[in-house]
C-alpha cells in the first residue's frame, strides 16, 4: 500500500476541511457562524473529590458510570479515595481493591491524589508507594502543566522539605507552560487557623504564572481569590444527599474543567442527581412511569345520589393495575368539618393486572343529612408507587370524586309562561351556574367565570320541557365562520340514544343544528328565542316530553358552550355542565332530572 509524508496528509485534512467550510457556507445554513469548537488544544477534565467522612455506598459507583458517559480526556481527584486508617495488609487489599475496580473501569487515565484516610500513618505511605508510585508527582499535557501534591508527607499533616523542593524546581523548569493546576488534599493553602505547613514555600515559586488550585478535605464547597488567582475546596463525590443544600455548599458533585487556547479555564459543579443517563426511561421502564404521570391506576366514578339532601352517601374509587408488578397505594382522604369520611386513610396493594373498588361512607357529623349541593366533589390525594429493579417510582394522583344528585323537575301548568319571562328578564339566582365545568376542553384558555359564564334554567308543563341558557361572554364572537361562539345541548332519548345540537347564535338569526341522527331530530328541538345583546347571548328551546322521557320518569340532559377569543391571541375553550358523553369521565346518571317528583 502506498504511503504518503505527514506533510502532504496535513495539507490533505486542511483542504477537506475548508472544503467542507465552503460547501456549508454555500447551502446559507441557518446557523451564527462556522467557526466549529474543534480546537485541538482544548483540554477537558473531571475531578472527584472526598469518598470519605460521610460515604454512602453506591454513590461514587454512579459518579464513575457517568464520568464514563461524559467522556473527559482524564480525571484528577483530591484525596481520601478509602477510609484507611489502619495497620492491616488485608483490610487495605479490600479497600484498595474496591476502589481501582471502580477507576479501572474508566476508559480515560484516574490521577490518585492521597488524603489522610488515604496515608493515614507512615506504614500507608509505604503502602501507597508500593501499590501506586510517587504519592506526589507532576506530568504536562498539552502545554499544561499539574502538580500533584501530598499533605500527608510522611504520614501526617505535613509538605516536608524533599516536597517543597521537587514542586519549585518543577515550577521553575516550566515557565512557558499556558497555565498551571494544583491538586491537594487538605487545603493547607488558607494559611491561618489553617498552618500552612509548608505549602507557603511552594506559592512563591509562582511569580506571574497562570494557575489554578483545587483542594476537598473540608466536604464544604469553597471558591476563593488568593493573590489573584481561583483556589477551590471542592464538596464530597461519595457523600450521601446533605439536607442543607448547594446553597450551604453541601452536595454531591464531580467538577468540569475545561481549557481552551489563550482563555482562563471554565470550571463547572455537576451534581451527581443533575445527571441523567440516556436510558434513565426505557421500554421497562417507561409504562411504570406513563402509568404513574397519566394517573391512569385511580378513577373515580361520579356518584349520583336519589336526592339532593341524603342521611349518607357512599360513592366508590377504583384502583386497576395495569401492570405486571405489584402497586402500592397509601395516603388519607380529606378531613372536612362538619362531616365524617371513613375509612381515614387508604392503604392497598394492587397485583399485577387486578382491580379493586374502595367505598367510601360520607355523613354529616351532626344530625341533619348531607346537602350534596353544599359537598359538590372530593379532592382525592393518593400516592401510588411501584419498585422495579430495586428502584422506587412513585407519583400522588390527584382525582375529583363528583357528588351529585337526579334533578327533580315538577309538572307546572304555566312552565312556559314563567320560562318566557325568565327569559325576558332572568333571575339568574334560581339558574343553574356552571362555575366549575366537570368538562373542560383547552382549559388553559378559559381564566374562569370572567371569561364567560354558562347558565341555564330547565321547567317543564304536561307536554314540554323548557330550557332558558344565558351565557356573559368577554369577547363575543359570532361572525359566520368556523372561528365563534358556539352553545350545545345535549338530549338523550326515550331510548337511552344521545344527540347533540349546536346553536349558531348571532345578531340576525340563530340556527340549531343535529350532530347526531336519533329518533330525536332537530325538528323536535325547537328554537323558540335567541338574542345577543353587547356580551350576552340568550337562548330559549322548547322539546317534547314523550321525545326523552325514559321508562323510569327520567330524561338526561347536558349544555356546553364554546367560548371563542379573538384578543390578544386567537383562541377557543369549550366548557360542559356535566362530562361529555360517552368520554372517559363521563358516568351514569350524570345530568339526570326526575319528572314526577317533589322535592
Amino acid at each position: 500500500m502506498k504511503t504518503y509524508p505527514d506533510s502532504v496528509k496535513v495539507y490533505t485534512f486542511l483542504l477537506l476541511t475548508f472544503s467542507a467550510c465552503v460547501s456549508m457556507a454555500q447551502q446559507n445554513l441557518p446557523v451564527t457562524h462556522l467557526h466549529f469548537n474543534d480546537d485541538t488544544s482544548k483540554l477537558q477534565f473531571a475531578i472527584v473529590s472526598d469518598l470519605w467522612g460521610g460515604y454512602k455506598a453506591g454513590v461514587f459507583d454512579d459518579a464513575v458510570e457517568k464520568l464514563e458517559l461524559l467522556q473527559p480526556q482524564f480525571v484528577m481527584s483530591v484525596g481520601d479515595l478509602i477510609d484507611g486508617k489502619t495497620y492491616e495488609s488485608k483490610v487495605l487489599d479490600t479497600q484498595w481493591g474496591e476502589f481501582n475496580r471502580l477507576v479501572n473501569s474508566l476508559s480515560m487515565p484516574f490521577f490518585y491524589v492521597p488524603g489522610n484516610h488515604d496515608i493515614s500513618n507512615g506504614w500507608m505511605e509505604t503502602e501507597w508507594k508500593k501499590r501506586l508510585g510517587r504519592p506526589y508527582y507532576h506530568f504536562v499535557y498539552k502545554h499544561v502543566l499539574f502538580l500533584c501534591m501530598n499533605t500527608q508527607d510522611g504520614g501526617s499533616s505535613a509538605i516536608n522539605e524533599e516536597q517543597i523542593a521537587y514542586f519549585k524546581n518543577v515550577i521553575k523548569e516550566h515557565p512557558d507552560v499556558r497555565w498551571t493546576f494544583i491538586f491537594m488534599h487538605r487545603p493547607v493553602w488558607k494559611g491561618a487557623p489553617d498552618s500552612q505547613e509548608g505549602y507557603e514555600e511552594i506559592e512563591r515559586a509562582f511569580t506571574g504564572d497562570n494557575y489554578t488550585l483545587f483542594s476537598g478535605h473540608n466536604h464544604t464547597y469553597l471558591k476563593l481569590n488568593k493573590q489573584g488567582y481561583d483556589h477551590y475546596v471542592l464538596g464530597s463525590t461519595g457523600s450521601g444527599p446533605d439536607s442543607r443544600g448547594a446553597k450551604f455548599g453541601k452536595f454531591t458533585h464531580i467538577t468540569w474543567v475545561t481549557l481552551n487556547t489563550g482563555k482562563s479555564p471554565k470550571i463547572l459543579n455537576i451534581k451527581l442527581d443533575g445527571m441523567i443517563k440516556d436510558d434513565i426511561v426505557n421500554a421497562n421502564t417507561y409504562p411504570v412511569t406513563s402509568t404513574l404521570i397519566n394517573q391512569d391506576w385511580m378513577t373515580t366514578p361520579g356518584y349520583v345520589a336519589q336526592n339532593r339532601v341524603e342521611d349518607s352517601v357512599n360513592p366508590v374509587i377504583v384502583f386497576n393495575n395495569p401492570l405486571d408488578y405489584p402497586l402500592k397505594i397509601s395516603g388519607a382522604l380529606p378531613v372536612l368539618k362538619g362531616y365524617i369520611i371513613e375509612p381515614q386513610r387508604i392503604d392497598q396493594l394492587i397485583p399485577p393486572h387486578g382491580e379493586k373498588e374502595q367505598s367510601i361512607t360520607i355523613k354529616s357529623a351532626g344530625e341533619s343529612g348531607i346537602n350534596l349541593s353544599l359537598l359538590p366533589f372530593l379532592d382525592i390525594v393518593l400516592l401510588g408507587s411501584y419498585h422495579y429493579d430495586t428502584i422506587a417510582y412513585e407519583l400522588p394522583a390527584h382525582k375529583k370524586l363528583l357528588l351529585n344528585w337526579k334533578y327533580p323537575l315538577p309538572e307546572l301548568t304555566n312552565a312556559e309562561k314563567m320560562m318566557s319571562a325568565q327569559f325576558e328578564n332572568p333571575d339568574t339566582a334560581v339558574f343553574i351556574s356552571v362555575r366549575n365545568p366537570e368538562y373542560l376542553h383547552n382549559k388553559w384558555y378559559w381564566s374562569g367565570t370572567s371569561d364567560c359564564l354558562l347558565r341555564f334554567k330547565l321547567a317543564r308543563d304536561k307536554k314540554y320541557l323548557y330550557l332558558v341558557a344565558d351565557v356573559d361572554d368577554d369577547q363575543l364572537v359570532t361572525e359566520d365562520n368556523s372561528e365563534r361562539d358556539l352553545i350545545y345541548v345535549d338530549f338523550e332519548d326515550k331510548n337511552g340514544a344521545w344527540s347533540s345540537f349546536t346553536i349558531y347564535p348571532d345578531s340576525v338569526k340563530s340556527t340549531l343544528r343535529t350532530d347526531h341522527h336519533t329518533k330525536l331530530t332537530a325538528e323536535d328541538i325547537q328554537l323558540r328565542s335567541a338574542v345577543r345583546k353587547e356580551n350576552c347571548i340568550k337562548i330559549m328551546l322548547r322539546v317534547p316530553i314523550d321525545k326523552i322521557a325514559r321508562a323510569d320518569n327520567s330524561f338526561r340532559f347536558n349544555i356546553g358552550y364554546r367560548d371563542q377569543d379573538n384578543s390578544p391571541v386567537q383562541r377557543n375553550s369549550t366548557l360542559y355542565w356535566k362530562p361529555l358523553w360517552g368520554s372517559e369521565t363521563d358516568y351514569q346518571f350524570s345530568g339526570t332530572f326526575m319528572l314526577n317528583r317533589d322535592e
